[in-house]
């Protein structure tokens, strides 16, 4: 009975698993940065959406108040415990419209340490801010109080954080550091303005003209209300300016 030997089993050689190695390398360099890219994309996606829904509940707000959008500088606010974009939140989740303190924050933002607060009014007193919303330094969205439904269509609502008045966001602040960022405007719409050294941001300004500056944007009777990294708006809300 002859036994026959068993052949050499098959296997990789070195040059062989380098060069499967090697196009392994290739493939994620060229995949990773796109998967990246679309996480991006989808996440802008996600907070356009939230400001939409923010503008939609400051028109509803003002539907029942005299068709007047939140106000923090209103002398008898129906909220406590806060001032400027924190208490423009909290009129409108005073009243009910938009109560989840998730829609002033965009999970990218570099300013944000990943924790939503809690509520934006203290559920147990509906006349006060919750302290774990007012605690947090910086909102995504820099808010424009004081408009009317009157005014123009074209007029800035709520923005991504971080615009300057030269119409480019700050990399160091800004939710998309150099990238760009949304504008939430009273007709409802939400545009992406890519930053663009050679184009700078062009807004209706309040004499019809186009300009870079959203304070030129806001009608006069309207300021802009920002948390601390915030380049335009304040506290204490940043006024409107007339255009030059």
């Amino acid at each position: 009975m002859t036994i026959s030997a068993r052949p050499p089993s098959a296997g990789f050689t070195l040059i062989e698993l380098l060069t499967v190695i090697a196009i392994i390398g290739i493939l994620a360099a060229l995949i990773f940065p796109t998967v990246g890219k679309v996480r991006e994309t989808a996440q802008r996606t996600v907070d356009a959406n939230n400001l939409r829904e923010i503008v939609k509940a400051a028109t509803i707000y003002a539907a029942d108040n005299n068709d007047r959008l939140p106000d923090p500088s209103q002398s008898s606010p129906p909220v406590s415990g806060g001032t400027g974009a924190y208490l423009w939140a909290g009129i409108l989740a005073q009243r009910g419209i938009l109560t989840d303190p998730n829609f002033y924050f965009a999970k990218g933002d570099q300013q944000f340490d990943g924790t939503y607060p809690i509520a934006i009014v203290n559920p147990s007193s509906r006349t006060a801010l919750d302290s774990s919303f007012t605690g947090k330094t910086d909102l995504s969205f820099e808010l424009v109080g004081g408009l009317r439904m009157g005014d123009a269509p074209t007029s800035p609502v709520a923005y991504t954080r971080g615009l300057q008045t030269a119409g480019t966001w700050d990399a160091a602040t800004a939710v998309y550091k150099d990238v760009g960022g949304h504008i939430a405007f009273l007709g409802g719409n939400v545009q992406f303005y890519p930053n663009l050294t050679e184009t700078a941001l062009q807004l209706t300004l309040s004499n019809g003209k186009k300009g870079p500056n959203v304070t030129q944007a806001i009608p006069t009777n309207a300021k802009i209300y920002g948390t601390a990294s915030a380049k335009i708006g304040t506290a204490a809300g940043t006024a409107a300016s007339a255009p030059q």
